[in-house]
């Protein structure tokens, strides 16, 4: 995997995706933030109808089914990815430090509160980054950023359970249909972006 060179955190606001951190040594996490930056790498993409589907979904050929991973709420209690087979599901892996994410959490407040009513979920799922980000800093930024939909925590393996271990860039973003295939995934997040994230979840709630 190749990465960029490290930029401080105002060069890296006009940077498009940063990487999760999920597989790099704590030690390393500790020397980046020492130094105030983060390593970075790639552009915005979205693939459409990747061969994905949630927990629960009837096989076939070709599709990928991640674990039922029991994820903790941030909020109480915990939940399942397969419960929401049904709805129409968009899925974030995201941080509260990553600017692209803090740049798409808007988009997915307006998605969640305008299509609450017609059967549309959205999810965040907060990365494993080591304890930069505490369960009370990640509170602090729902009620900062008007957050209206559940946030829970991912693991290492349920990231790359859903996303693999080749791109480790956050944010990223999955639309399932109510059929529990998904729709687009997209990685990192951009102005661009926007427009085709609508448009992946209009796309499901019309099926």
């Amino acid at each position: 995997m190749g990465f960029g060179a490290m930029s401080n955190l105002n060069q890296d606001e006009s940077r498009p995706m940063w990487t999760a951190g999920r597989v790099i040594a704590t030690a390393v996490i500790v020397t980046l933030i020492a130094a105030g930056g983060y390593m970075f790498f790639g552009t915005p993409s979205v693939t459409n109808n990747p061969k994905i589907a949630l927990p629960g979904t009837p096989p076939a050929a070709g599709i990928k089914l991640p674990a039922d991973f029991e994820v903790t709420a941030i909020d109480r209690g915990s939940f399942k990815l397969s419960d929401y087979r049904g709805k129409v599901l968009v899925i974030d892996f995201w941080a509260t430090w990553c600017p692209p994410c803090r740049k798409e959490v808007p988009q997915l407040v307006r998605l969640a509160a305008a299509n609450q009513n017609r059967g549309l979920e959205v999810i965040g799922l907060h990365i494993d980054d080591r304890g930069r980000s505490t369960p009370d800093a990640i509170r602090s930024f729902i009620v900062q950023y008007g957050i209206n939909y559940k946030v829970g925590l991912a693991t290492d393996e349920m990231f790359v359970s859903y996303l693999g271990s080749e791109d480790d860039s956050i944010p990223q973003t999955l639309v399932f249909g109510r059929d529990g295939r998904a729709v687009a995934h997209f990685s990192g997040y951009a102005e661009s972006s926007a427009k085709q994230l609508d448009e992946a979840v209009n796309r499901a709630m019309s099926r």
